[in-house]
């Protein structure tokens, strides 16, 4: 079933909102969200595994600023359980996609019908952000062709196990060139709106381009996360993912966030964890020990 939570927040120049729902729910290989080994014999092991997790949300997130309306990452769409969707990728991504992941995702699910709803056109719409490009997070893209779409440079360069039989035909999207932060929370990031309260911020780990959009409000900060990783609790243990690309990449990304968050009321917001919205309406903001 969708789950949809609105939040309205204080920006410098005016209120705004936090949309955060569900494009359906999927179930992953257990050895694919928890690591077994390092980042190659992880992979592997996951492979193997005939284990799966509980079904976990695919969620998008739209910001409604003052200086226009972002929607970050795009979802799943329905025709992912049709049996010939992975036909034209090769034999070994075939296998993943069809073994690994079990979809729930119904055509109401979707993000066009979901923006709909909460009352938004694409023409209301000022950019699409790509968090990374796997599946779940781009399989929605074809609701958005006259939208300007944003990705990582880097994640376009070097994308990790990413389908791009499935790109809508017209899809080329704007790649952004992170620049080096002086700080010591992230090391590169860049600024989405003129008054810098969205950026889009270098976290890799699960792909080498990974990024995530920090979302600075009056009262609280909020990190959209893609998949730094599929919980809050992986976070808080050091826990990585047997799908993260990079185990390295992945703890310093780690220890950014955790640094960010003792300084800042930072809410944690993954786009895999069951329990992301409630953290959202709760504003309930990551606790560094």
């Amino acid at each position: 079933m969708t789950r949809t939570f609105s939040k309205q927040v204080r920006f410098n120049d005016g209120d705004g909102m936090i949309h955060g729902f569900t494009t359906g729910m999927v179930k992953v290989k257990s050895k694919f969200r928890t690591a077994k080994g390092n980042s190659l014999t992880s992979k592997i092991r996951f492979l193997l595994d005939s284990e799966f997790t509980e079904y976990m949300p695919i969620m998008v997130w739209v910001i409604d600023h003052p200086e226009g309306v972002f929607v970050v990452d795009t979802g799943e769409n329905a025709q992912v359980n049709n049996n010939d969707y992975f036909d034209d990728e090769n034999f070994l991504l075939k296998y993943i996609n069809r073994k690994s992941f079990k979809f729930d995702v119904k055509p109401e699910d979707e993000v066009g019908p979901q923006l709909k709803n909460l009352g938004y056109s694409e023409r209301d719409l000022r950019s699409v952000i790509l968090t990374h490009l796997h599946i779940d997070h781009f399989d929605g893209l074809n609701y958005f062709e006259n939208t300007d779409i944003y990705v990582n440079q880097l994640e376009w360069d070097k994308p990790s196990s990413t389908l791009p039989s499935l790109y809508p035909k017209w899809f080329s999207p704007n790649k952004i060139q992170l620049k080096d932060k002086n700080k010591n929370h992230f090391k590169k990031s860049s600024p989405l709106v003129n008054s810098g309260e969205i950026e889009l911020i270098h976290t890799p780990g699960h792909t080498l381009g990974h990024c995530s959009v920090l979302v600075k409000t009056a009262e609280m900060h909020y990190l959209l996360a893609g998949d730094i990783t599929y919980n809050q609790s992986q976070l808080e243990n050091n826990i990585y993912a047997g799908g993260h690309q990079n185990f390295k990449l992945a703890q310093e990304t780690y220890n950014s966030v955790k640094r960010y968050a003792v300084n800042h009321k930072l809410v944690y917001l993954p786009s895999h964890d069951n329990l992301v919205l409630d953290r959202l309406e709760k504003n309930e903001y990551l606790k560094v020990k």
